[in-house]
């Protein structure tokens, strides 16, 4: 069978273009009359001319253009009102927006070469009739496939036999490749296919449901069989036709989610994974390692991930969300894994390019010129995967990227062995490579969906598997201030301030030569590994300290007095609390300068260490129960905030100022909250599933009231009331509404008592405490740093792993070593073994007490053990003592002497673990 160019294109002749090549025709009141706040920040209108010319070539006539496509439109068109006038859309699948002559019934993308239909196109009866789908027939299934490839190798087996006929291979599965094309090149054939028994009951039926019940066992297995024939031909012709589908695009969702079933249907192929990793090495190579196949994989993946990106309607997103949340584990993880190695696919293009710009042929072009817009579909797949293999093969540094297998192996990356900082810059991928490439912008969107849906499932998997660690190499820093620059707005108050440091760094806000980009990685920080999120919150906590230092400084000029470059807190031990909260009240803007902690009397100077033990005894005082401001819940051991009048909003003010120093200066701390503290940090909203975590007996006790029928619960009593013993003591009762002591909980208003019953204990009773807390902590942590983490994220940050225990293989595989003529010396040396054999022999209660004693924390790193920097240094030009070992915990440091027997040894470090509070040398 041969598909010709119309089947693709269609019958309807398209329009002729005008070139655009001024303003004059467009208008503009008309396409900026939906906001003012998006006319203020378009100085100008970006609009690529679409090409509706007879040979669909694109036109590159082009003007200067729209900042962002979303604060375009919510809708996918805007239109003129006059004839003379050009309407202005946006591209189904890249969200180009494109300037088209008035009335035109479709157009052509110029940049992803897709046939926009703008009005409703009659199906053809024919096609109807050829594929066999009037009102009663069998939607395509696994048996009807199986039916025709049985009657395919019936003929096969009869032109053996019939000595008369010499039909080829191609021809005698011919049929079967014609129906599978036209199945899967009708959007209107492929809703009706591949139903789970439940929505197919449910088709016709008045009550139709908004998700979208997908086979997909049965399409997978389909895909499957026709690599199993004889001949590529079936399968080429179902994944042409995809293609057909997706190269000609109608409206899509903008009716119910089972009206655009095959968005769905087409992400179930099982062969993407195939086109983006490199093919298979065999004798005999498989049907998918076609590089045909691989093309159309690719191409279907590209364009399904352009139409679910482009989706503006909120109801629909939220469908589509829920649809995601519905999927099983296997299922969930498997789309997961796809999307995250077409980011990878797309990422890696401009990593080669970033570390081989010598051999790249469009080295010399712009960013995006690796991918030229106007490329079809074969040209463009087939130049980045011979462009990726040209680099690879020129550069010896590199390596494969894409492994299949689960998603969390992504992080197979570059090699991360660079010769110098200066290097390791170079090798970063731009901003201006990927900041407007639909593909990238596309995939990120889709991912957020799965992101989203994975809150809503009943078992969300961790976040770490949705990190792609080839955003690793990308200039994350760089992306961050791209988009913090773009978010800021200047406080009139510091205006003076920032233009003087501005003048001295030479980064003025007014930049002629800046570049809009469509969107930024830290927009999507779901993708970002806790590592890089990490590197960010430093990068911004460094730049924050030294702008204060050079405000300081400055006044110092100015003033002609001394101010002081960091925040100093000078304590005494026995009264560590309130002299920290003297300190902290006496420097209320100085929080985000370089911290130093003094204890008095102590001959302990801060690199790190004096701060660490600073914040340990700080956070053992205040979570005291004699304190007041806390209460254990005996239900879960939880520590939450104390319930009743509080006369110390102080104290919780410093409570979260101190978690924000922490956080700004990269300090663990021995918390015991439940994750509902991080989430307020977060700023989400707090819901029944946290008080369950926190009162995990009294929530079974309340669930059980939906159970109860509506008699039985009336003759409870219950009224929208609340009792609870305070911190004092004394037994309250609150209301939960406006003269809830005389509303009955019924089963009308039962959600709403549950609700507002754990509320209450959560968020309503404590809400003073809460508000202090939060203000505490809005003192020291500003920007949107923190916003790249979530709840989960910011409780690793900043407790570490609490469920896990010290790798004593792996901490001995990243020990460095000094004090002997080489490291290979150390680790052969008598002592070392000693030391490691001792460590292998303790408890984890042991392991913990001596990570305390040479960190500063007993807790693992936020990024893992294998992230530690941890050095032994030997003492004492390698003599024996009888002096205990020493710790620096501002370098992770732990000071041995050359022990004479293992007991020795053994006996000295327990000891100094045991009597290891203060500062000083015994």
């Amino acid at each position: 069978m041969t598909i010709s160019a119309n089947q693709c294109n269609g019958p309807i002749q398209k329009p002729k273009l005008e070139p655009v090549n001024s303003r004059s025709g467009w208008n503009l009141n008309k396409i900026f009359s939906f906001g003012t706040s998006v006319a203020k920040k378009t100085s100008s209108c970006n609009a690529r001319e679409s090409t509706c010319s007879k040979n669909n070539q694109a036109e590159n006539s082009s003007t200067q253009g729209i900042e962002t496509r979303e604060e375009l439109v919510q809708s996918n068109v805007l239109t003129s009102s006059t004839p003379s006038t050009k309407d202005i859309h946006k591209c189904f699948c890249c969200g180009t927006i494109l300037a088209v002559p008035p009335r035109a019934g479709k157009f052509r993308c110029s940049i992803c070469q897709t046939t926009n239909i703008l009005v409703e196109l009659i199906t053809k009866p024919e096609l109807d009739e050829r594929i066999g789908m009037e009102k009663g027939s069998e939607p395509i299934s696994v048996a009807l496939v199986k039916s025709l490839i049985s009657e395919c190798y019936d003929r096969l087996q009869k032109n053996k036999t019939d000595l008369g006929s010499s039909k080829s291979l191609h021809e005698i599965f011919d049929p079967l490749g014609k129906y599978l094309y036209d199945v899967f090149s009708s959007h209107d054939t492929l809703n009706k296919a591949f139903f789970s028994k439940p929505q197919y009951e449910m088709l016709n039926s008045s009550n139709k449901t908004n998700s979208v019940h997908v086979d997909r066992k049965g399409i997978k297995e389909v895909f499957f069989l026709l690599t199993t024939l004889p001949t590529k031909r079936p399968l080429y012709y179902a994944l042409k036709g995809a293609n057909c589908l997706l190269r000609r695009l109608e409206r899509v969702f903008t009716r119910g989610l089972d009206e655009d079933r095959w968005v769905f249907i087409l992400f179930e192929i099982p062969f993407f994974q195939i086109s983006l990793t490199p093919p298979s090495v065999q004798k005999v190579p498989k049907m998918t390692d076609a590089p045909e196949i691989r093309m159309l994989c690719y191409e279907i993946l590209k364009r399904c991930l352009g139409v679910l990106s482009n989706i503006h309607d909120s109801k629909k997103t939220k469908q589509i969300v829920l649809n995601f949340a519905k999927m099983d584990e296997s299922a969930f993880f498997s789309i997961l894994e796809v999307f995250n190695l077409y980011l990878s696919f797309q990422l890696k293009k401009y990593y080669c390019v970033a570390n081989n710009p010598q051999n790249s042929h469009d080295g010399s072009h712009s960013p995006n010129s690796i991918l030229v817009p106007s490329l079809e579909d074969d040209e463009e797949y087939y130049r980045v995967v011979a462009l990726k293999a040209e680099l690879e093969l020129a550069s010896q540094s590199l390596v494969s990227l894409l492994i299949p297998g689960n998603s969390k192996h992504l992080d197979a990356g570059p090699s991360r062995s660079y010769s110098s900082k200066k290097s390791r810059k170079e090798n970063k991928i731009k901003l201006l490579q990927y900041g407007n490439d639909w593909r990238i912008h596309s995939v990120l969107v889709a991912i957020l969906f799965l992101f989203r849906a994975n809150r809503l499932r009943s078992k969300p998997i961790p976040t770490y598997h949705f990190y792609n660690f080839l955003v690793d190499y990308v200039h994350i820093k760089v992306d961050f201030d791209t988009w913090q620059r773009d978010e800021r707005r200047v406080q009139r108050k510091d205006a003076i301030m920032r233009d003087v440091l501005n003048s001295i760094h030479g980064s003025g806000a007014r930049n002629s030569k800046s570049v809009n980009f469509n969107f930024y990685m830290c927009q999507y920080p779901f993708t970002i590994s806790l590592g890089s999120k990490i590197s960010i919150l430093e990068h911004e906590a460094r730049r924050q300290m030294e702008r204060k230092a050079e405000e300081a400084f400055i006044n110092s000029l100015d003033k002609r007095v001394v101010f002081d470059t960091h925040l100093r807190i000078s304590v005494r031990r026995d009264h560590v609390v309130q002299d920290s909260l003297r300190c902290l009240q006496n420097n209320l803007g100085s929080f985000k300068k370089s911290l130093r902690v003094l204890f008095l009397n102590e001959p302990g100077i801060d690199a790190g260490g004096v701060r660490k033990e600073w914040f340990m005894l700080l956070t053992k005082e205040i979570f005291n129960p004699l304190s007041g401001m806390f209460s254990n819940i005996e239900d879960s051991n939880l520590l939450w905030f104390a319930l009743g009048p509080t006369e110390r909003e102080d104290m919780y003010q410093l409570f979260g100022s101190i978690l924000g120093l922490a956080l700004y200066n990269s300090t663990v701390l021995e918390l015991n909250f439940p994750q509902a503290l991080y989430k307020v940090l977060a700023g989400k909203s707090l819901n029944q599933l946290d008080y369950k975590t926190l009162h995990p007996t009294i929530y079974r006790s309340l669930s059980s009231l939906r159970k109860v029928d509506a008699n039985e619960l009336n003759t409870l009593g219950l009224t929208f009331e609340v009792t609870y013993k305070d911190v004092l003591g004394t037994t309250q009762t609150k209301e939960l509404i406006e003269g809830g002591a005389d509303v009955l909980v019924d089963e009308s208003n039962l959600e709403q008592y549950i609700d507002l019953y754990t509320l209450f204990f959560l968020r309503d009773g404590v809400s003073r405490q809460l508000d202090a807390f939060i203000d505490g902590f809005k003192n020291v942590i500003g920007g949107n740093a923190l916003s790249l983490f979530d709840e989960e994220e910011i409780e690793l940050l900043l407790c570490g792993h609490t469920d896990h225990g010290i790798d004593v293989e792996i901490l001995e595989s990243v020990t460095k070593y000094t004090g002997w003529p080489s490291a290979q010396e150390a680790k052969n040396s008598t002592v070392i073994k000693w030391f490691w054999e001792i460590m292998q022999s303790m408890d984890q209660n042991h392991r913990k007490l001596l990570m305390s004693f040479v960190t500063g924390s007993d807790r693992v790193p936020a990024t893992g053990i294998q992230n530690l920097p941890f050095r032994i240094h030997l003492l004492n030009d390698n003599q024996d003592s009888c002096r205990l070992p020493l710790a620096h915990t501002c370098f992770n440091e732990l000071a041995i002497y050359n022990y004479s027997s293992k007991e020795k040894l053994s006996q000295k470090l327990y000891r100094a673990m045991e009597e290891s509070s203060g500062f000083g040398i015994k």
